[in-house]
């Protein structure tokens, strides 16, 4: 298994470790990829430059510079590829969207699991993902969700203390900020499932061609990949938050290029534009969700069921109901 990465608090890596551990403890090879921007972006963010990256964040085009620590290969003949991405303003992080964009042949012909953790909006950045690794050829498999388990209104102070001033521990009656022991517990159960699937040890599915070894095919092992995503709910879906992510992300993009078209960094107008940004996004934040919690509970069937149709490409237990 091949592990591509980038994490700017730390908390990536500890989800990630909570999957591949039990895999390395039952002889899988995991090779591990860092992948390192060449500007780097700075934790805790100061408060303009957490602002400022957000048009760069949702341009499909924004692939900044990086170095792969160590180096993308093409002889790379792992079984299976995780994709680990943080969750910047509702897309991937831009180090991540520039490693498939940049080196398209680590993921062409390759299943692909997606890992993210984030607070508690993943769905459009796994959505955009998924979409990236399929123009490079990649077959994407399902995605596992980390996810800060406390309330909104918690995890909404909590996540900032921590992006913006750096405090991560609990503090004023308020819990540690991130993905919690429960979430990582959850993912190191994956990690077991999947590590019983290690190619040397697993029949093959039947009308799937073994190799002279008794491996399973890739194609097999991929397919009971996915059947294992699904049958342990790996990336649970909150169908409000959902709705909430997925109709923001499509306006994050058009104020996005709004403000690209308002000039440079650091200019007035684009600046003005920025703040324009966050004021909406305040008043987004405080009347947008309670209006989609409001149409939920009016249109819970309905509601629920167009959600997991749009998500179904990206969460494996959505794509075995939806097949």
């Amino acid at each position: 298994m091949t592990v591509y990465w980038y994490s700017q608090t730390g908390q990536l890596m500890e989800s990630i470790s909570a999957v591949t551990d039990p895999l390395e403890k039952a002889g899988w090879d995991i090779r591990k990829v860092e992948i390192r921007p060449w500007e780097t972006f700075p934790f805790p963010w100061p408060v303009r430059r957490f602002f400022g990256v957000f048009p760069a964040s949702v341009d499909p085009e924004a692939m900044p510079a990086f170095t792969a620590v160590p180096p993308v290969t093409e002889d790379d003949d792992a079984d299976l590829v995780v994709f680990a991405f943080p969750v910047w303003y509702l897309a991937p992080a831009l180090p991540m969207r520039a490693l498939v964009g940049r080196e398209p042949q680590a993921f062409d012909g390759r299943a692909v699991i997606g890992l993210v953790a984030c607070r508690n909006m993943w769905y459009s950045a796994a959505l955009e993902v998924r979409q990236l690794l399929q123009a490079a050829g990649g077959r994407y498999l399902g995605t596992i969700a980390a996810v800060d388990t406390a309330s909104a209104g918690v995890t909404f102070v909590t996540t900032l203390r921590w992006l913006l001033a750096g405090k991560r521990e609990a503090s004023w009656g308020f819990p540690r900020a991130g993905v919690g022991t429960d979430e990582l517990d959850r993912l190191a159960l994956l990690g077991e499932r999947i590590a019983e699937l290690a190619p040397a040890q697993t029949e093959p599915a039947p009308a799937q061609p073994e190799s002279a070894s008794g491996a399973v095919s890739e194609e097999a092992l991929a397919d009971r990949v996915r059947e294992i995503l699904a049958a342990h709910d790996a990336a649970p879906v909150f169908a409000p938050l959902a709705a909430a992510d997925l109709l923001a992300g499509k306006v994050f993009r058009i104020w996005g290029r709004v403000i690209r078209a308002g000039g440079r960094r650091g200019d007035v107008q684009r600046t003005a534009l920025t703040g324009a940004f966050v004021l909406w996004l305040t008043g987004a934040v405080f009347v947008g969700l309670p209006t989609v919690v409001v149409a939920r509970v009016l249109f819970k069937a309905g509601f629920d069921a167009a959600v997991a149709r749009r998500l179904a490409p990206v969460v494996a237990r959505l794509a075995e109901v939806h097949r």
